[in-house]
């Protein structure tokens, strides 16, 4: 059995993963996997979350949960929180996920991959929309008609959110580009509309993506890709994703393997990075620059 800290109580994904591994059942629970530990900065939040998601322990400090726990999830809302919450775990050699985005600044980014480096602990970082199963079929489905020539990527974002601005919503639209074209991003321009964004993100090799980061419409994620042989336009089903996104946590930690390399857990905050900078100046921005 695979024993799981959480650490930040604030976020609802604290209680999506506990209770999928602690009081779901059928199709939704995550075999082999308890939830047996949790820290947060708020005691009645604490409560709420250990009540609901049947974690038995709430600790004072992070740190308490070296010699408690398997593997860590570090959730809190705000990237800004993640460096400090999570580098006791790395140093302590603990499997790591952060949840998204890793970080909101490209210096906190570089030392949590330097530190995962340095001690050999295995970190990673992703937008569970990025492993949901109905994400993973429009790869596959795309990948049979042909090269892609565009493709257009849609999801809410609020540039003016307490928790961080725009990555805190705005890395899920940036990683779903990147599960279909993968890393490789050199360059983005932004533009800012009453509340939308648009970029156009171009590749090393030339691919041309579009991101569009809704500040003021319906709440969708939507995904549309033209190949030579086809294209496909759906909204994304996110109804799986915390379950597909920890499944896949656990398969680091139970193999030692990272799901993703360290250019691809930096990338999206570059990306985001970028997109901030050029929209205060107007121009485009070079990602290996950040």
């Amino acid at each position: 059995m695979t024993r799981i800290g959480i650490v930040g109580s604030d976020n609802s994904h604290a209680i999506a993963f506990s209770k999928l591994c602690n009081v779901l059942s059928g199709e939704l629970h995550v075999e082999g996997a308890s939830v047996v530990a949790l820290f947060g900065l708020d005691a009645a939040r604490n409560r709420e979350v250990a009540t609901e998601g049947k974690i038995p322990t709430t600790v004072e400090r992070p740190e308490d949960m070296i010699g408690m726990v398997d593997a860590v999830l570090v959730v809190f809302r705000h990237g800004g929180l993640h460096r400090q919450y999570a580098e006791p775990f790395l140093r302590a050699k603990i499997p790591t996920f952060i949840d998204k985005p890793l970080a909101i600044s490209t210096a906190d980014a570089r030392a949590l991959l330097d530190l995962a480096a340095t001690s050999g602990t295995p970190l990673t970082s992703f937008s569970t929309l990025r492993y949901a199963v109905d994400m993973r079929g429009f790869v596959k489905d795309m990948g049979e008609k042909g090269k892609i020539t565009s493709a257009v990527f849609s999801g809410p974002a609020d540039r003016k959110s307490e928790y961080g601005g725009l990555p805190f919503y705005g890395i899920h639209t940036v990683e779903m580009m990147e599960a279909l074209h993968g890393a490789g991003v050199k360059r983005v321009h932004a533009v800012e509309r009453e509340k939308t964004i648009v970029v156009t993100a171009e590749y090393e090799d030339d691919r041309i993506v579009t991101l569009n980061f809704l500040g003021d419409a319906a709440y969708v994620f939507h995904m549309l890709a033209f190949a030579k042989d086809g294209w496909i336009s759906r909204a994304l089903d996110a109804s799986t994703c915390y379950r597909d996104g920890l499944e896949v946590v656990l398969g680091m930690v139970r193999t030692g393997t990272v799901p993703l390399a360290a250019k691809e857990l930096f990338e999206p905050v570059a990306i985001l990075t970028g997109i901030e900078k050029s929209l205060a100046t107007g121009r485009a921005v070079d990602i290996e620059r950040l």
